[in-house]
């Protein structure tokens, strides 16, 4: 199957439930898609527990992969189709046109949400409020929110934890800025639901602006239910009218046998355990990034997300925390730097095009933020060959690409080579030791045939690379 950046599925919101559907959404979660979205045609529920059993079940499913997974519903956002732009659609049997048009059998026998009439309906509140850390936005906080702005017709207020109640969090270092996890929030509310008016508030005491506003709900998880009593005694010392709550259950994860809930703690804890980063060096890495971009939404959570993907093990944030190290001499730093931080951006080792869309990635950023993308997108596409015959470039430019080129190859003469190498074999595990054995002894036999360019000790560097083909040469397969 092949992948896609940014996959659509739509179905028809009857189809939930049954086994054909899950394992569709569980086939293309293998695939390691960046981003899937779920549309759901034709979707006729009232009451809000139904939709809380149904976002349940189809997050449930995502909780082993990376990929970034959200739940839309046709009858909250009817432009969804017009607003947002896919790289693929499939469209699962409904009469929507799309680039494929499957037709599933399905097995009635298993379907397994059970539609009942009880608790609120969704739209019963005007104005509702919820909040969090929203550390890291993952399916537990869809889920929140998802139901949040099914709760309420006209407004949100989304309570955002600030730094001065983030002090003693676990990896602290490691916790996304604020301005990073309001931006996640409001991008996930405005796909889901357009129509109603957020507001943000960056929470320095925990009640927020719900301890005297104009609210009639608050939505609030099983972990966070003690805040609506914290607040309703607030309010009701102003004289002000009772919260009623909306208690939401609890997504568990499954990696942890159902013991510990899904949280922000985990997604740190795995970004630290897969970059092989400390929080210091993490801290410096941010800091590398804020000498050139003073977006922190691209570090926090587009690059920080695709490095720490689960295929990865040396093409990670360490590899960029490493060559930030070798970048002296550069004329123009910020061209490098930024080279350096998007080249390995994309990294599929089953694909071909990797430093294509990791250049495309990087013009997206250079668009938004206003900068010329022409030298930093030839220095990302250098990459794939390793070459410096682009005569076209400035002689100063042409310097910066060797010494970029330069940084990316300095694991080559490296103490930790073989660490290197190692990391390497895990990131081509699809590949039997014979395969493996061929085709990694070919690259390296290339390396060393050709001019290592100005490494500080080419020497050391093919001596690892020899002593890497006479280990792989070894090897019983």
């Amino acid at each position: 199957m092949k992948h896609h950046a940014k996959l659509l599925i739509i179905c028809p919101f009857e189809f939930i439930g049954f086994q054909t559907l899950d394992h569709k959404i569980e086939d293309y979660l293998k695939t390691n898609q960046e981003e899937i979205v779920l549309y759901l045609i034709g979707t006729p529920i009232t009451y809000l527990k139904v939709y809380e059993k149904i976002l349940f079940h189809l997050y449930d499913k995502t909780q082993n992969y990376p990929t970034k997974f959200s739940v839309i519903f046709d009858s909250l956002n009817k432009q969804f189709l017009n607003n947002h732009k896919f790289d693929l659609v499939i469209n699962l049997g409904t009469p929507l046109q799309g680039d494929f048009n499957i037709q599933l059998s399905f097995n009635h026998e298993v379907q397994q949400i059970q539609f009942s009439e009880e608790g609120y309906k969704i739209n019963q509140f005007q104005r509702g409020a919820n909040g969090g850390t929203f550390d890291h936005l993952h399916i537990g906080h869809k889920i929140l929110l998802s139901l949040s702005l099914l709760t309420v017709s006209q407004h949100l207020t989304i309570g955002i934890t600030g730094e001065i109640l983030l002090q003693k969090k676990k990896l602290k270092g490691f916790l996304q800025s604020y301005e990073t996890r309001s931006r996640c929030v409001k991008e996930f509310c405005l796909m889901f639901r357009p129509d109603i008016e957020l507001y943000f508030s960056e929470l320095i005491e925990p009640a927020g602006p719900t301890k005297n506003g104009q609210y009639e709900v608050l939505i609030a998880t099983q972990e966070t239910q003690k805040s609506l009593e914290y607040i309703n005694n607030l309010r009701k010392e102003l004289n002000l009218n009772q919260l009623e709550g909306y208690i939401i259950g609890m997504i568990e994860n499954q990696v942890n046998q159902g013991e510990v809930k899904i949280s922000s703690t985990q997604f740190r804890e795995q970004i630290q355990s897969q970059n092989r980063l400390t929080e210091q060096e993490y801290l410096e890495l941010k800091q590398e990034w804020l000498s050139v971009s003073n977006n922190l939404y691209w570090f926090e959570s587009i690059l920080v997300d695709y490095y720490s993907q689960s295929q990865r093990h040396y093409h990670t944030l360490r590899h960029i925390y490493d060559m930030l190290k070798q970048l002296k001499g550069a004329k123009n730093i910020q061209n490098v730097k930024l080279a350096t931080f998007f080249h390995d951006a994309i990294y599929y080792p089953k694909l071909h095009d990797n430093e294509e869309k990791s250049c495309l990635l990087f013009q997206q950023f250079a668009q938004e933020c206003k900068i010329d993308s022409e030298v930093i997108s030839i220095f990302i596409l250098q990459t794939k060959s390793h070459q410096t015959d682009v005569s076209f470039l400035s002689e100063n430019d042409l310097s910066d690409l060797m010494i970029f080129l330069d940084a990316d190859m300095s694991i080559l003469e490296s103490d930790a080579y073989q660490i290197y190498a190692q990391d390497i074999r895990k990131e081509y595990s699809h590949f039997t030791d014979k395969e493996y054995k061929t085709g990694r002894i070919a690259v390296l036999q290339k390396f060393l045939q050709s001019k290592i360019f100005n490494l500080r000790s080419e020497e050391k560097a093919r001596k690892n690379i020899q002593e890497e083909i006479e280990i792989l040469q070894q090897w019983v397969v």
